[in-house]
């Protein structure tokens, strides 16, 4: 398995979803019960929490271009991490900033973020 590619793979899927206003899209790379961490609110879980919060992050972003570079990575048995930056540009106002997502293998053998934060760089 070349982690690496699964994860700029799924990167660039979970772009397409994000760019074209699709939040449940999104959160087709997320588990049921995703713990969601996003700057400046609270602490969420669960699906239906996180398309109320990507729902409205896609509202505030409408036009701009999503996009992520992975910096690190792991994996160990059925769990992976991976530590990134995003930005959002062509949006009013643009975005960037970083996050790390927790992974975990599912039955099929695909991926999903179980666990995600993110920070925007931005005041």
């Amino acid at each position: 398995m070349d982690m690496k590619k699964t994860l700029e793979d799924f990167d660039a899927a979970y772009n397409e979803a994000f760019n074209r206003g699709d939040a449940e899209g999104c959160a087709a790379f997320f588990t049921e019960d995703i713990m969601l961490l996003p700057p400046g609110e609270p602490m969420t879980r669960g699906k239906a929490a996180f398309l109320a919060t990507y729902r409205s992050r896609i509202k505030e972003n409408t036009g701009g271009t999503h996009k992520n570079e992975l910096i690190d990575f792991g994996v160990s048995g059925d769990t992976a991490y991976q530590v990134g930056t995003y930005a959002i540009e062509d949006s009013d106002p643009p975005e960037q900033g970083k996050f790390v997502n927790i992974l975990q293998r599912q039955p099929d053998g695909t991926w999903k973020v179980k666990i995600s934060i993110f920070n925007s760089d931005l005041p």
